[in-house]
């Protein structure tokens, strides 16, 4: 069933004076915004789920003429995966009682996140988490590109982790459509970006997500470069993504 969800709530803008130091870059917290009502054991204690959510700069959000620091953009960030956790519960239900993890990112979709940075690590602790209890690991998009529209992001991601079950739950709204959530497979994605296979060979054939999520990070990629987009492409894609209106 499509879901609207309530827009956040206004963030108060204190003045410069009042502002912590900012955060680094990639920022992140592993305190869940849920309750979990399993035990204290990691083992089967279901998926580790990553919640994750990305801003381009200090000027995405939907606060008009509001000057936000990263701090504010963070918080804004968790607030929407707050809500996003919510709406994922009421589809998924808990898939386990182990807390969620969030992690929010300030950062062109574009550019490559460091293998050594902070943001990669934390992810691919998750993935380890995951191997260690033999179970899957789900990261939970914020929009398409929420994570990454970085071919090098996905592909090293996925080869450091081949034999963890790897799953991307994309909460997206396309032109006059609610929101809505989109499943892939990390490992074909990432499968795809490394050999440049056609997107019909048969391990995608009866994957339309996982193929739907492939166009959209390519075009993505393509929109966030400036590189223009067929108005054929745009007009099929825009049911999933308003922005290519």
């Amino acid at each position: 069933m499509l879901r609207h969800i309530r827009t956040p709530p206004m963030l108060q803008i204190k003045s410069k004076e009042a502002q912590p130091p900012p955060p680094s870059l990639d920022h992140n917290t592993t305190k869940s915004p849920l309750k979990s009502n399993g035990s204290s054991k990691n083992t089967s204690l279901g998926a580790v789920m990553v919640f994750i959510a990305r801003a381009t700069d200090l000027m995405d959000h939907p606060y008009p003429n509001a000057s936000l620091t990263s701090i504010q953009v963070h918080e804004y960030l968790r607030n929407l995966l707050v809500m996003t956790s919510t709406e994922h519960r009421k589809v998924y239900n808990n898939l386990g009682g182990r807390p969620h993890k969030i992690q929010t990112i300030i950062q062109p979709s574009n550019h490559r996140l460091p293998s050594n940075g902070r943001v990669t690590k934390f992810l691919a602790a998750a993935l380890a988490d995951a191997r260690d209890t033999k179970t899957e690991c789900i990261f939970v998009l914020y929009n398409w590109d929420g994570w990454t529209t970085d071919y090098s992001t996905i592909i090293e991601m996925s080869a450091q982790h081949r034999d963890v079950p790897f799953s991307l739950h994309v909460y997206a709204k396309g032109h006059d459509v609610p929101r809505e959530f989109y499943e892939a497979d990390g490992h074909k994605v990432a499968e795809y970006f490394r050999h440049r296979e056609n997107i019909s060979q048969e391990s995608l054939a009866d994957d339309r997500n996982t193929v739907l999520f492939i166009r959209m990070i390519e075009a993505l990629h393509n929109l966030h470069n400036q590189v223009r987009i067929p108005l054929d492409i745009r007009r099929d894609l825009v049911r999933y993504d308003c922005r290519f209106l």
